[in-house]
């Protein structure tokens, strides 16, 4: 129990923390203005569907209704630090049998309310299918997550937005469709217009597990950055081709490897870091709403997954 709340303060330290820096860049800004410029005839205020990231969380609130598919393979750590799913029985919630590699599938529905320019609300409802290589076959509802998010800093080219995320054990532990617990996120989410063509966007999140199996759930550091670029437009769509670079440092937790069926080994989890490459394409039709199709994969020997396929449709209100 002293190791979680342990854990709690920190990812409420990492939260007050990341709010006193934003806050104090706000002061800074405020403090020394700059000089007032002529409005360019070019230069056009940050609009809800400029963030073209398919990985990477969005720092613009915004009213969005969001559908996304996930094809993924070849999940051979699958209880790693209890991300992904459970500890397997008989010694956590999990699949009844050890399991050597998970392919799986999410489908989700998001949906995004902004309170105003700078703040919004959302939820998160998977439905999970997994296939394992041991164990049944298995669908339903997945680990679900609701948040918040408020951007500090709202500028005419830049977004500084604090976010935090709760996931909530919806998904059933024993059949691998989630990790029965409880998880704070808070994090920080950047957008930089960079000129008329070139954005940057970025994430730093602390996953903390509340109540996990105790000595095997884990915290994570994510962290990552992408660039798009804005090569097609025209008076029907924008075609923005993006690249990205997601990772994982876990800095606490265990891991059940193993190689052979029935045969387990425990490991220590902590300072596995994973390392994932994402390209992909945003379509942008307007008032019908965008679409992104993109695939990831791993760069390192520590992995979520060998390959990652994305669809989504996104759609601003």
């Amino acid at each position: 129990m002293a190791i979680r709340i342990s854990r709690f303060r920190r990812a409420a330290a990492f939260a007050v923390f990341a709010s006193i820096i934003s806050l104090n860049a706000v002061g800074a800004n405020a403090q020394t203005p700059p000089a007032p410029q002529p409005p360019s005839s070019d230069e056009e205020p940050i609009n809800v569907g400029d963030s073209n990231v398919g990985y990477i969380d969005s720092a613009i609130p915004a009213n969005t209704f969001r559908l996304r598919y996930d094809t993924a393979y070849g999940n051979n750590r699958p209880s790693r630090a209890e991300v992904f799913y459970a500890r397997g029985a008989p010694f956590g919630p999990g699949l009844p049998m050890p399991e050597t590699s998970v392919d799986y599938q999410d489908i989700s529905a998001y949906l995004e309310l902004a309170l105003d320019e700078c703040t919004s609300v959302f939820g998160e409802l998977p439905v999970r299918f997994i296939n394992p290589v041991v164990n049944d076959n298995s669908a339903g509802l997945g680990d679900s997550n609701v948040g918040f998010k408020r951007a500090i800093i709202f500028g005419c080219d830049e977004v500084l937005s604090f976010q935090l995320k709760v996931y909530i054990p919806s998904g059933d532990a024993d059949r691998g469709l989630g990790n029965h617990h409880t998880t704070i996120e808070p994090g920080l989410l950047y957008y930089k217009r960079l000129d008329d063509c070139w954005t940057m966007e970025s994430e730093l999140r602390y996953w903390v597990p509340v109540d996990g199996t105790e000595g095997f759930e884990g915290e994570v550091i994510r962290y990552g950055a992408g660039v798009s670029y804005k090569w097609l437009e025209n008076c029907t769509m924008t075609v923005s081709p993006v690249a990205e670079l997601v990772g994982w440092t876990v800095l606490s937790g265990q891991v059940a490897i193993t190689e052979v069926p029935g045969r387990v080994a425990v490991e220590d989890a902590a300072g596995d870091t994973i390392v994932n490459a994402k390209v992909g394409m945003r379509v942008d039709l307007g008032s019908s709403g965008q679409f992104y199709f993109g695939y990831g994969r791993a760069l390192t020997g520590d992995q979520w997954y060998d390959d990652v396929f994305r669809f989504e449709y996104r759609l601003f209100f």
